[in-house]
């Protein structure tokens, strides 16, 4: 049966019987039962009557819901219809171009915001950076900056030593007595300057060869003088260091020992001033219980680096050629080794006590003697031991510089003959001051003018000698006096 047989048995029987035909016909209602349209069993004539009303009024209202959806279905076409219609007067690509355009704009604007707001941040990050630097020093140098941000002081640790507390560069600057500017200027480090802090020269050594001498010039030899007498020498040193020490000289140093040793030893320490870095230096200052950053420009203004002059375009130029060290010639710098070597020589010591060695340090130069059977000490052993500890203090032992001194040699030490009854200076050098007073007096005599570095050299070996041993030069040192005071007669 096709669609429009459907159609006309629906039309001709009514929807409703032909609903109940079909289910009948397909099993869903039994034929021997009435259909819903039929009087019932046991059903009374109004009750009947109720019932078709019921199902007259449900059918109309199944219908018009039939109809409603057939509207729906209807409507959903035209706007289906509608839409496609209204879709065919777009213009796509031009609108894509149009809102290309707007999306571009608008992320120019976006990029351009954030440009500005970048801009200004790093203007604004500038601005306080310039700020903090007018105010504060925030950079030293390349290679010298890295403590800078630590600032926590040990307040209680500088009050029980007796230091100044220091927390700030501007506190540093009014302890120093200096301007604030000039604190900055002279705590940077340049690797190429047009002014040199330091007066450069080389002296001779007696043993040959040169030294280096830095000496600071006024402003800085100011600051590091303060440095010395308001931090450094609240520090206690090894009893055991007799160089650059008040009431300690070389005559001191050669006196601990005893005179006519059966051994004496005598140690160099090489490159003594610049093996102690800029580092160390920091280091010792931290732990006085300075800050980082204390430390750091405190070191700054203890230490230097060696320069080659460079003429370039007409104007001398000073080019670093070390690392940052300790300067010999600035005042803060002997008491900055002896309170480094504290360490050393109380290892050293203890070492040299156990063997009955009596050891002592003058600067770089270090002193054994000993009383004993030479002949069961293991030289090697002990050099070999004592090397070791100066290695791991960070310093070098001058190997060639080591001298082994028995009863049959003469012994000294830093200058000071000890192997006799009494101590005194090489019979050498008593010999030249002989001859120097004696071609001194008869040029004199000769009625000559005798130079003033001639009369310097007697007088200043005169005071040595008196200082050494005045009663064993009683009479050399009457001859110089007596010929001086005939040259302030003349005068």
């Amino acid at each position: 049966m096709d669609t429009s047989e459907y159609r006309k048995l629906v039309n001709n029987m009514g929807k409703k019987e032909f609903t109940f035909l079909k289910m009948q016909e397909y099993g869903f209602w039994p034929s021997h039962l009435p259909t819903p349209y039929e009087r019932q069993q046991n059903e009374t004539e109004q009750d009947f009557e109720d019932r078709k009303k019921l199902l007259d009024e449900f059918q109309k209202l199944s219908e018009k819901i039939a109809n409603v959806y057939q509207e729906k279905e209807e409507i959903e076409k035209k706007l289906s219809h509608l839409k496609k219609e209204y879709e065919n007067t777009w213009d796509y690509e031009k609108i894509r171009a149009v809102v290309s355009q707007e999306i571009m704009k608008e992320s120019i604007a976006r990029r351009a915001e954030r440009k500005a707001e970048r801009e200004r941040q790093k203007q604004l990050k500038s601005e306080a950076w310039k700020k903090r630097k007018a105010e504060n020093i925030l950079f030293i140098g390349k290679g010298y900056s890295n403590l800078l941000a630590k600032k926590e002081t040990n307040v209680q640790k500088l009050k029980e030593n007796g230091m100044p507390v220091i927390e700030t560069d501007r506190e540093l600057a009014k302890f120093l007595q200096i301007e604030y500017n000039s604190l900055r200027y002279l705590v940077y480090h340049r690797d190429v300057i047009t002014f040199d802090n330091y007066y450069r020269f080389d002296i001779p050594k007696k043993s040959g060869g040169t030294r280096h001498i830095a000496a600071p010039k006024t402003q800085l030899k100011t600051a590091q003088r303060q440095i010395l007498d308001q931090i450094l020498q609240k520090v206690k040193i090894s009893n055991l260091s007799h160089g650059f020490v008040k009431s300690k000289s070389v005559l001191t140093n050669a006196k601990v020992h005893n005179t006519s040793p059966d051994l004496l030893i005598n140690i160099d320490l090489e490159n003594f001033f610049p093996t102690i870095t800029f580092e160390r230096v920091r280091g010792l200052y931290q732990s006085f219980g300075y800050s980082g950053y204390i430390a750091s420009l405190l070191a700054m203004l203890c230490t230097y680096c060696e320069r080659m002059p460079l003429e370039i375009k007409g104007e001398t130029k000073y080019i670093k050629t070390s690392e940052r060290i300790l300067p010999q010639g600035s005042p803060a710098s002997p008491m900055i080794t002896n309170i480094i070597c504290r360490n050393m020589d109380k290892r050293i010591n203890g070492f040299c006590k156990k063997l009955g060695i009596t050891y002592t340090r003058y600067a770089d130069d270090m002193s054994f003697s000993y009383i004993g059977d030479i002949h069961n000490f293991a030289i090697g052993s002990f050099l070999n031991s004592i090397n070791k500890m100066i290695e791991s203090e960070g310093f070098h032992m001058k190997k060639e510089k080591t001298h082994i001194l028995r009863k049959n040699n003469r012994q000294y030490i830093t200058g000071i003959v000890i192997n006799n009854e009494e101590i005194g200076v090489p019979k050498k050098w008593v010999k030249i001051l002989k001859a120097s007073i004696y071609n001194a007096q008869k040029l004199k005599a000769s009625g000559n003018s005798v130079s003033s570095k001639t009369v310097h050299e007697i007088s200043g070996k005169i005071a040595w000698l008196k200082s050494v041993n005045p009663k064993r030069y009683q009479k050399i040192i009457n001859q110089g006096t007596e010929f001086l005071k005939s040259l302030d007669i003349d005068k």
